[in-house]
């Protein structure tokens, strides 16, 4: 692993475990590490623990960029917590109930602060019965999305994907308004949780956000990180912080609800990353379930593979669907996921007007080959590869 990785990963771990220092790897690329937080996510957790994770001070044009990127990234939190309280607002006006996603209301959840994390943009989820009401709200406030939502299309939209991105006439802010945390070839449905009677408000100065109880954040979070092979250790960070925040979740409801919903081994997984990469502690029942699982740990080391060439976005590689496939709880739900992924036509597979509504079903037919010639090389390939060792169980 590269030298800024390394002091990357010692500044996470630090929150958590106080009076731990380092000395300054050698060889350590500033402009580099400076890139990875931002890739990461992390810039304001950096900021807060660099001092204190070096023995000797790392270099003055460093922290100023640092300290820059941490000022820009306030002022871009406080006018995304402005902003989704104005969305959230209008959404509640139109009778749609609403939970924003990561972002602000999940800083203010986990640190009382919506600048403590790095966000771009807002993720809202809504129920899927509303979501044409959601959009013509959306464009009541001034965004859009280049698409016309009113016929068809919606329908199709809404079977295939889980989310779509609107943005603001000015260009300065993009809301992802989403139906569902995964693509529905992934096989969670957050509504087996009954999340929309749960919603509960952090408050924030004047402002007011509907958040999951800790539980439910903490199962979704991890479901999350795991669409995209944690490729950000900004999510580890989240969960991590959900973890040793001043109200943790009780992780046997966590796990109770990620049996109810199939997602027991992300639910670990996420976990295992949190104390691994981030420093949180876990109690011994949940290292007594990761230990009878020793799949956990193989997935664990393909994420640090992936962390340790970023940046690097997984979603754009076949190979993952393997990481999905090996996550899965039992056999049986691999079978299921097998099945729904040939099934499920993509956005950009689904043309409405290629072939005659008669004859639509035909897309159907095609997904399997059409999935065999554009994967099937990676992912044999990814097959190929030869196991390699996984601590990740041993010396808590």
């Amino acid at each position: 692993m590269r030298p800024e990785t390394e002091l990357l990963l010692a500044c996470l771990r630090t929150d958590y475990r106080q009076g731990e220092t380092t000395p300054l790897p050698g060889g350590v690329d500033w402009s580099r590490f400076v890139s990875l937080c931002e890739w990461h996510h992390v810039v304001p957790l950096v900021c807060r623990t660099l001092p204190g994770v070096l023995k000797e001070a790392a270099p003055p044009a460093v922290v100023s960029r640092l300290r820059g990127l941490h000022h820009s990234n306030t002022a871009r939190s406080l006018l995304l917590a402005t902003e989704l309280t104005r969305v959230l607002h209008a959404l509640e006006s139109s009778g749609i109930s609403a939970c924003p996603f990561k972002g602000p209301a999940l800083s203010v959840m986990i640190y009382g602060d919506p600048a403590c994390r790095q966000s771009k943009d807002l993720d809202i989820l809504v129920p899927g019965q509303t979501l044409r009401r959601a959009v013509k709200v959306l464009g009541s406030l001034g965004y859009g999305s280049g698409r016309n939502w009113d016929g068809p299309q919606l329908s199709a939209h809404r079977r295939t994907e889980y989310e779509a991105v609107f943005a603001r006439r000015d260009g300065k802010l993009q809301v992802e308004l989403q139906w569902a945390v995964v693509p529905a070839y992934f096989g969670f449905d957050h509504e087996e949780m009954g999340i929309w009677s749960r919603l509960e408000n952090r408050a924030w100065g004047a402002m007011n956000f509907p958040v999951l109880p800790p539980e439910e954040t903490l199962l979704m979070l991890c479901v999350h990180g795991a669409k995209h092979l944690w490729c950000k250790l900004g999510w580890v960070c989240d969960v991590a912080g959900l973890l040793e925040s001043g109200t943790p979740p009780d992780l046997l409801r966590s796990l109770e609800l990620a049996g109810r919903c199939g997602v027991t081994r992300l639910l670990l997984l996420g976990l295992l990353l949190a104390e691994r990469l981030a420093g949180a502690r876990l109690p011994q029942e949940v290292w007594d379930r990761l230990e009878a699982d020793s799949r956990i740990a193989v997935l664990a080391r393909r994420v640090l593979d992936i962390i340790a060439k970023t940046p690097v976005n997984p979603d754009a590689d076949p190979a993952r669907y393997l990481f999905y496939a090996k996550s899965k709880d039992n056999r049986w739900d691999q079978l299921l996921f097998a099945g729904r992924l040939l099934s499920t036509l993509a956005a950009g597979e689904w043309n409405p007007s290629a072939l005659p509504d008669i004859l639509a079903p035909f897309y159907f037919l095609f997904r399997p080959l059409h999935m065999a010639g554009r994967h099937g090389e990676p992912i044999l390939r990814a097959l190929a590869r030869k196991k390699g060792t996984v601590p990740f169980l041993k010396a808590r």
